[in-house]
């Protein structure tokens, strides 16, 4: 069991009910967590307050540990909602990475099945303790090339995500291994990129083409007004078709 503590801003992942959790406001016996609830609360040494929240998938991205940069949220939701991916479906994700989008796919699939693909052993070390952290069974991580990997694979796939070097080179390979109606996911950082694999699926016959940028603008709410509180940042294009 893993529970969060919140308070604010400030949020603790709980995996072990023994010892001592050491905050700003105090410190926490993790012990007394043993019978606690979602919705409890419980005081560090100071009286300060914690409430005791249950672990989801959204909070993933706020615990996961990170090695290169991962695909955000609002991607996430964007490739698992214009995919039509649903439970039962099996998934192959390739570019690992911190493994925060095979994470996210793989809870909305359970129980099919996501296997993803990291060409980089570091990389895949932390991605498999990442994993552990989320509790799922359905998440099978190789550590080797895609590019030479898919040749092993014996079953086909509702989904193909990529995020990875050499995704051109793989879209010509992915139509063979989606079933009727599969999609293809591509997120790349550069706009070029986007292009080519785009180009890519045009002379393979993939449908339902499109390739977009999604932006996610934060506010804030002041006695004077409301307006946005950062910039606009850029994140990634999502490179869409179907088979």
């Amino acid at each position: 069991m893993r529970l969060v503590l919140c308070r604010g801003k400030e949020y603790f992942l709980v995996e072990k009910f023994e010892g001592e959790l050491h905050t700003h406001r105090g410190v926490i016996d993790l012990s007394e967590l043993k019978h606690a609830n979602p919705g409890d609360t419980i005081k560090t040494h100071l009286g300060v307050e914690y409430r005791v929240l249950p672990f989801k998938p959204s909070d993933y991205f706020r615990f996961f540990r990170r090695t290169s940069t991962p695909v955000m949220p609002k991607d996430i939701g964007a490739i698992i909602a214009y995919s039509g991916i649903r439970r039962g479906d099996t998934v192959l994700d390739s570019g690992t990475g911190t493994g925060m989008l095979a994470a996210y796919l793989a809870n909305a699939v359970y129980p099919g099945k996501v296997i993803t693909v990291e060409k980089r052993w570091d990389f895949a070390e932390v991605a498999r303790k990442n994993f552990e952290m989320t509790g799922l069974d359905n998440i099978h991580l190789i550590c080797g090339d895609l590019l030479e990997v898919h040749r092993g694979f014996k079953i086909k796939f509702d989904l193909i995500t990529l995020d990875m070097k050499d995704d051109r080179d793989f879209v010509e390979h992915s139509k063979d291994l989606l079933n009727p109606g599969g999609c293809l996911a591509i997120y790349n950082p550069y706009v070029e990129h986007a292009r080519d694999v785009v180009r890519k699926m045009e002379q393979h016959g993939f449908l339902d083409i499109e390739c977009f940028e999604l932006l996610r603008i934060d506010m804030e709410f002041k006695r004077i007004g409301s307006r946005p509180s950062t910039g606009v940042w850029h994140t990634g294009y999502i490179a869409l078709g179907r088979v």
